[in-house]
């Protein structure tokens, strides 16, 4: 495959991104590995990473690769990607500042899913920041840049090449004095982003140099969101400042914790259960095919107009092998499904094998324990009345079908014995037929 560059994207130490278009057309973004550092095996090492970590991906939240890498005569390493179209949190707070406090809380919860999916697949991102978070022209999250991703089954901290792994001020304390690390660090990285996307301003100033940014991360104390923007309640000063904890076994132990606290504190947390192999599961499916945590289904409610209700379930599959429904793949994706208490549910199989069928009776029942309520049956509205001249038409459209039909009868038995009223049967019967052919080009005819 070749590429034409276009222009760049950006640049860095390491090497560039350019906007290039491929040989059938296709708009990607090709990241490049300088040949000033890929002559070092600790540099080709972490661009083998990233390609077998975006190879574990498939999501649309995360970016994904579009073609396969490669390196050119001159030693550089090309590696083509997605090209999203949009702009960084960052990009977005230099022009307009902090986001409103829905939109940031509703921003956040789109990238701690994103995230919660990645450290399923036993990865850490490590670079968690604004710059490295896209967001798309219809609202939806990227998480970009895997250059120094970590496989979470390998020990150590990942610090072989220094100053690679990031010393900005979005780095946990624990990978910055080079502890082994696990996704907990991505949750530090992760409450620093929402004190960003709420205040406009970095929780953890980036010093002079990296041994200043260092003591800041490790010895300064966290601001208060609230300090800052005035809109932010205190309980949201209290789920970031747990994001941030120092002591990684404080802070919120997976993206999907931190993510329901923010359901919780701002409005009513939606019910939902999980499924999967795992013993943590609401619903346990002990099979090898179904992944720890396969499933999120949550209970939905929408307000009518009338003060009605339109329930809904939601299934989010979060698997490795997938969900069937009704025969139809789902992976990695949601679907909703309008619930009235009497409809047929779908027919759901965890990693589409039979043996592996979903209960929907359990699936109910514990959504009603956390609070789903599902009450009234929605129902189709009755069709509107026929206006009165559109009833009067289809009457004399019976009427008059049955007058020619009575009088060709009557023509049939008079013929004989009585042709005078015979005679006038079939004149009836004619007008009848004529009056009943006008009728129904009027009415069709409108």
């Amino acid at each position: 495959m070749s590429y034409n560059i276009i222009g760049e994207l950006g640049h860095g130490g390491m090497g560039c991104v350019y906007k290039a278009q491929d040989s059938n057309g296709r708009i990607v973004a090709l990241k490049m590995m300088s040949n000033k550092v890929t002559y070092q095996p600790a540099y080709r090492a972490l661009f083998q990473s990233e390609v077998n970590t975006l190879r574990l991906m498939d999501h649309p939240s995360i970016v994904h690769i579009v073609g396969d890498p490669y390196t050119d005569n001159s030693g550089n390493y090309y590696l083509p990607m997605e090209f999203i179209e949009g702009e960084t949190i960052e990009q977005h707070v230099s022009k307009f500042g902090a986001y409103p406090l829905d939109e940031a809380v509703s921003l956040m919860s789109k990238i701690l899913e994103a995230l919660q999916y990645v450290h399923d697949r036993h990865r850490i991102h490590r670079d968690i920041k604004p710059s490295n978070i896209m967001i798309r022209p219809d609202g939806s999250v990227c998480v970009i840049d895997f250059g120094i991703a970590k496989d979470a089954h390998v020990g150590g901290t990942g610090q072989t090449v220094g100053q690679i792994i990031g010393t900005d001020g979005y780095m946990s304390p624990e990978q910055a004095i080079g502890l082994n690390i696990d996704h907990r660090t991505d949750i530090y990285s992760l409450g620093c982003v929402f004190y960003y996307l709420l205040t406009g301003q970095h929780a953890v100033q980036k010093g002079n140099n990296d041994f200043a940014t260092r003591t800041n991360i490790l010895q300064g104390s966290m601001p208060i969101p609230s300090q800052t923007n005035h809109a932010v309640p205190s309980a949201i000063d209290e789920v970031f400042l747990k994001s941030v904890d120092k002591n990684m076994t404080l802070r919120y132990q997976s993206a999907s914790d931190f993510k329901e606290a923010l359901e919780v504190v701002s409005g009513k947390p939606i019910p939902r259960i999980t499924v999967g192999s795992s013993g943590d599961n609401d619903i346990q499916i002990n099979n090898q095919y179904v992944s720890r945590h396969h499933l999120v289904i949550k209970g939905l409610e929408f307000p009518l107009t009338g003060g009605d209700t339109k329930y809904s379930i939601e299934i989010t599959d979060k698997s490795t092998n997938g969900t069937g429904v009704d025969g139809r793949p789902l992976r990695n994706s949601s679907m909703v499904i309008d619930y009235d208490g009497t409809v047929n549910l779908p027919e759901v199989l965890l990693a589409a094998r039979a043996e592996c069928p979903l209960n929907w009776n359990d699936v109910v029942s514990k959504l009603k324990m956390r609070g789903w309520t599902p009450g009234r049956v929605i129902k189709d509205p009755p069709p509107p009345p026929q206006p009165s001249n559109e009833r009067i038409g289809v009457f004399l459209g019976i009427v008059c079908f049955l007058v020619p039909l009575v009088g060709w009868i009557l023509w049939g038995v008079w013929k004989e014995d009585h042709p005078k009223k015979a005679s006038t049967a079939s004149s009836i019967a004619w007008v009848g037929f004529v009056i009943n052919f006008i009728i129904n080009i009027i009415i069709y005819s409108t």
